[in-house]
């Protein structure tokens, strides 16, 4: 999510987030394939906005730059494994990554260690950028998909929500001042109990869950998803980039957007498959 918090900019978010919001929940009701293929499109996008974000870092200790086919094609690919279901999606990662390190090792003039670079960001878009996300069309293939799907997104989203407003009331102690100089362990706090409680509630009222398992499940993915904004914040900043990209107004990019989701998704998702 953005660090943005101007007047604008919060009015631009709620212009574009109630819109989306509703349109995703509307999607959420389409057959696992429509989802899959809204899912692929979103890696997609988020692929081409990291290796974008990359291609602009600056300095001697440049992460390297990646060639612009490659993540957001590992998404196409990914994408379409997800759609045949978890081993799909695990034997299209592990194409991906054996591609990478055989191009990357046999077909590129690199002589030192240190300019293997763009090995390592390769391989971590691929699992952070594309691989991630696409647990979402894993979770909308379980029974009970829909509502699965709906207690992530509701879980998260509440969560940045109280995590906002919870920092921006009693905010004093900063979270991860180098990372991002805006987020307090205040507001992290909120963010986590009001995730939880949203959680404990939609849990019960929708799927029979039992209130205390959906609160502790629900905490534990906003904590998760607090995690995936951090590291979204620390991949920005090492760039030297504001928002990940423009597309929607007053978040940034698609990764602005996601960026909590993109851990909790293959978290909820192996713990659902533990259960």
């Amino acid at each position: 999510m953005s660090d943005a918090s101007s007047p604008s900019d919060l009015s631009a978010r709620v212009k574009t987030g109630f819109p989306l919001a509703g349109g995703i929940a509307l999607l959420l009701f389409s057959p696992t394939f429509v989802v899959g293929i809204l899912v692929l499109a979103v890696a997609f996008i988020g692929a081409q906005e990291l290796t974008s974000m990359l291609a602009k870092a600056e300095g001697d200790e440049t992460p390297g730059l990646l060639p612009e086919w490659l993540l957001p094609g590992t998404a196409v690919l990914m994408g379409l494994g997800a759609l045949a279901g978890q081993t799909g999606l695990h034997a299209a990662l592990l194409i991906s990554v054996v591609g990478w390190i055989f191009y990357e090792l046999v077909f590129t003039p690199k002589s030192e260690l240190t300019k293997l670079s763009a090995l390592g960001f390769g391989l971590f878009g691929m699992v952070w950028a594309v691989w991630s996300v696409l647990h979402i069309t894993l979770i909308k293939g379980l029974p009970e998909g829909t509502a699965l799907l709906f207690y992530l997104l509701l879980v998260i989203s509440f969560s940045d929500i109280f995590a906002y407003f919870g920092g921006k009331r009693f905010g004093k102690t900063l979270l991860a001042p180098s990372i991002s100089p805006k987020k307090t362990w205040e507001g992290s706090f909120f963010g986590v109990v009001g995730g939880g409680l949203v959680g404990a509630v939609f849990g019960e009222l929708t799927m029979s869950m039992f209130w205390l398992y959906g609160l502790l499940l629900a905490m534990l993915l906003a904590v998760v998803g607090q995690l995936g904004d951090l590291v979204e914040s620390k991949i920005k900043r090492l760039c030297d980039v504001k928002d990940s990209g423009t597309l929607l107004p007053g978040h940034g990019g698609i990764l602005d957007r996601i960026d909590g989701h993109m851990l909790a998704a293959p978290v909820f998702y192996y713990l659902l498959q533990l259960g």
